[in-house]
């Protein structure tokens, strides 16, 4: 005869795996997905440390997407979802990311590991 706490191990056991095989909700590109702060995204040149600089050259409408220019090439960047709750928009082709936080923001080279400009302001 099984015990109480072994039913309830059981249990949830079996909740917790249709929990995890449940589908995720995929990363939307709308505005409360991606931006639920509120951030904005000023155009405009961003003077970082180590004397770098990007370029936020273009923004869309909704947010959705950015030209971003930096070290003479241009990136067309795409809004995704960030769990922190920054901005971050993303490149897949160059693996570039540039997140926005309320104080600064910061491109990413995530195909190399490493900081391309960081402290960035306008």
């Amino acid at each position: 005869m099984r015990s109480i706490t072994q039913s309830s191990t059981l249990a949830a056991f079996v909740l917790g795996a249709s929990l995890a095989s449940a589908p995720m909700p995929a990363a939307s590109a709308d505005q409360a997905g991606f931006n639920p702060h509120g951030f904005k995204l000023p155009t405009g040149v961003y003077r970082c440390d180590l004397n770098r600089s990007v370029n936020v050259r273009e923004v869309s409408a909704d947010m959705s997407s950015a030209v971003v220019q930096f070290d003479k090439k241009e990136y067309r960047m795409h809004a995704v979802g960030a769990r922190s709750g920054a901005l971050r928009y993303e490149d897949a082709q160059s693996g570039l990311v540039w997140l926005v936080i309320a104080t600064k923001s910061m491109l990413l080279d995530t195909k190399h590991g490493r900081q391309l400009a960081n402290e960035c302001k306008t």
